[in-house]
């Protein structure tokens, strides 16, 4: 398991670790209050999304950054939710998939849990499982206005709603859709938009108390005006400091740096391969750097010989051949020698130095997305969190 460590600032000398992330908190915070600004309005209307470890980073200590920040978090399943919880976390919890029909006493029994309703039979299950609990639970209601995953299609939406609300056991929280392609495809996105706002209206004018809806991503909250209001959005890729559209990059602080450390340095001959394959051959003496991190740590395969670079000083330099499952082979020959000795540091994505290398950037060395790089980062990496200024430093358990 990854170990988890708060510092009161930036370490001058790091533990004797092989990889490593370092997370900014207090960036995390800033991101939050940014997300918040572009509803327009006071009222706290954030989601903080917190599955899969908090992105890659930490469910936990990120929620605990930003509690006091945002409305309510969001995860993909009871577990994730229960795991809020038993790290202390008291906001409420929206779980964003369907639960397993064996979840659903969890999600009645823990407290402040509100799981996702998309049909008629999912809503009466719900309903009895709560009657026999005794207890009443809230939900939101999910229409699939075009993303093809999950939830009511439009025309079934109102049965579904009122099905909710006509339950003696059920409220209802909101109703919720989500944007497929709000960083890609905008006259899509409005066109969605704006039915889903269709629909909301209908039932209201039917009658219906709906207080709430949420359909924003990161991408919709922040390149397209929101309404202000009661209106809930869910951010996720933007609380950890990438951002899905080009529009909120200056909104954004960077929070995440990857490590790790060159283990040795070997001068190649002309003609020499290197890694598996041989898909790399020097064509001169070469100075080669192999670094303590692989695949195995989430550092992709997939962008083998795709120009893919590291900081080391400071300053790039190419990934030679493939990645391996341990251990991958820069090019330090631009280097001082003195300055790539065992044990030094280089950055995977981050800052060092003047240099920088975004996590944009290895997603599109790999032929990827963001979201899948920081989801990869194995348990062999070590999670360092700077705290926010409010919080104390201290060990605690991951």
């Amino acid at each position: 398991m990854a170990d988890f460590l708060f510092m009161t600032g930036k370490p001058a000398i790091r533990r004797n670790w092989r990889t490593w992330v370092e997370v900014d908190l207090g960036a995390v915070r800033k991101n939050a209050r940014a997300a918040q600004q572009c509803l327009h309005t006071d009222q706290p209307g954030i989601v903080a999304v917190v599955k899969a470890d908090g992105y890659g980073l930490g469910m936990v200590p990120v929620a605990r950054a930003v509690q006091d920040v945002v409305r309510a978090f969001a995860v993909a399943n009871v577990s994730e939710a229960m795991a809020l919880r038993e790290g202390g976390i008291t906001s409420p919890v929206y779980v964003l998939g369907p639960a397993l029909p064996w979840e659903r006493t969890a999600l009645v029994e823990g407290a402040g849990f509100c799981p996702s309703v998309s049909d008629v039979a999912e809503a009466r299950a719900y309903a009895r499982t709560a009657e026999a609990a005794g207890r009443k639970l809230s939900v939101h209601v999910v229409v699939d206005t075009g993303m093809g995953r999950m939830g009511a299609l439009p025309a079934m939406a109102a049965e579904v709603v009122w099905e909710v609300a006509a339950s003696r056991w059920l409220e209802l929280d909101s109703v919720a859709s989500h944007f497929p392609s709000a960083d890609t495809d905008r006259h899509f996105t409005v066109e969605q938009e704006q039915g889903f706002r269709h629909l909301i209206q209908s039932l209201q004018e039917a009658g219906l108390p709906l207080e709430r809806t949420q359909i924003a991503n990161s991408a919709g909250l922040t390149a397209y005006t929101r309404r202000g209001g009661p209106e809930l959005a869910r951010a996720g890729l933007i609380l950890y400091g990438v951002s899905p559209v080009e529009e909120c990059r200056k909104l954004l602080s960077p929070v995440a740096s990857w490590f790790t450390r060159i283990t040795q340095v070997r001068t190649l001959p002309p003609g020499w391969g290197v890694s598996y394959g041989r898909t790399y051959v020097t064509s001169g003496p070469t100075r080669v750097g192999t670094l303590a991190v692989g695949y195995a740590d989430g550092y992709p395969r997939q962008l083998s010989g795709q120009g893919a670079q590291v900081l080391i000083g400071g300053r790039r330099c190419p990934v030679l051949g493939r990645v391996t499952m341990d251990q991958l082979m820069v090019d330090v020959s631009a280097l001082p020698v003195d300055s790539t000795v065992p044990g030094t540091e280089a950055v995977l994505f981050g800052c060092q130095g003047e240099g920088e290398i975004t996590v944009d950037e290895l997603a599109a060395w790999s032929g990827t997305i963001s979201w899948d790089i920081l989801t990869g980062l194995g348990p062999r990496v070590h999670r360092v969190y700077l705290p926010a200024p409010a919080q104390e430093a201290g060990n605690v358990e991951g």
